[in-house]
């Protein structure tokens, strides 16, 4: 009985303490803000940001905090850069956490492309009109993530409506262009993973021409990008996938007639 009682009051701790790192966590998450809009200027350890408000915030950095570059037009593929990236001019996206006297960013991410254009305001470099800065970055209009079964790069029902979905939006939208990347999960060797994403990324293209309606001059070859970022260990169903993105050239829009 004794040993009993000691394993009940055991399993009553280690689910106390599971419960209590759990509400940890969701606090923590809750206490996240989350800003998106332009820095207008770098001063030491504190950025400047105009949201889209056009209100002006004061955020903090530290050692703590994570940089990223996001990388083509999915957005999907990042890598970790350094503070130093950080300009006047670049658009970012951040998680901030309340500290000392303000906000705290615990990460920071922008576009590549973004960046290059802030490096050329930066260097004087830019074209000096709106519309010519606008060439060549685009809006995400809608995104569809069609998930595949281990091994198949067969679309599901659900995955095809998904696609006709985007494809009925992309019909109502000038100038409009699809890009895709297709991923696997972790398991299997890596030539072969490469293959089947690349297997993928065609199959959603394939469709989107063939079966959706699409221009093929609108919809832009997959590319297969092998295991996807997110993928961990093991059999992940969500990293068996393909990102499909609808997105709008910014400075054609911006040049069309009113």
């Amino acid at each position: 009985m004794t040993t009993v009682a000691h394993s009940r009051n055991l399993l009553r701790a280690v689910a106390f303490a599971t419960l209590l790192v759990a509400l940890s966590a969701s606090a923590a998450d809750e206490a996240k803000t989350r800003i998106k809009g332009l820095i207008t200027a770098v001063q030491g350890d504190t950025i400047t940001v105009k949201d889209g408000n056009n209100v002006e915030q004061k955020i903090a950095v530290s050692s703590d905090t994570v940089y990223k570059k996001t990388k083509g037009l999915t957005g999907v593929i990042h890598e970790k850069t350094s503070p130093g990236a950080l300009m006047p001019g670049l658009p970012v996206s951040i998680e901030a956490v309340p500290g000392d006297g303000g906000l705290t960013a615990t990460e920071i991410s922008f576009k590549s492309e973004d960046f290059k254009v802030a490096q050329q305001v930066e260097a004087g470099l830019a074209p000096t009109t709106a519309r010519m800065n606008d060439f060549g970055k685009y809006d995400a209009l809608a995104t569809a993530e069609v998930l595949f079964d281990s091994g198949s790069a067969t679309i599901s029902a659900a995955g095809k409506a998904d696609l006709d979905a985007l494809a009925a939006k992309a019909k109502e939208t000038a100038d409009y262009q699809v890009v895709m990347q297709g991923f696997t999960d972790s398991t299997g060797n890596v030539a072969a993973n490469q293959r089947l994403s690349e297997r993928r990324a065609k199959a959603v293209a394939d469709y989107l021409q063939q079966q959706s309606g699409l221009g093929p001059g609108r919809v832009h070859a997959g590319d297969g990008m092998g295991i996807a970022p997110d993928a961990g260990n093991g059999n992940n169903a969500n990293a068996r996938k393909v990102v499909v993105k609808l997105v709008v050239d910014k400075g054609v829009q911006a040049g069309k007639a009113k």
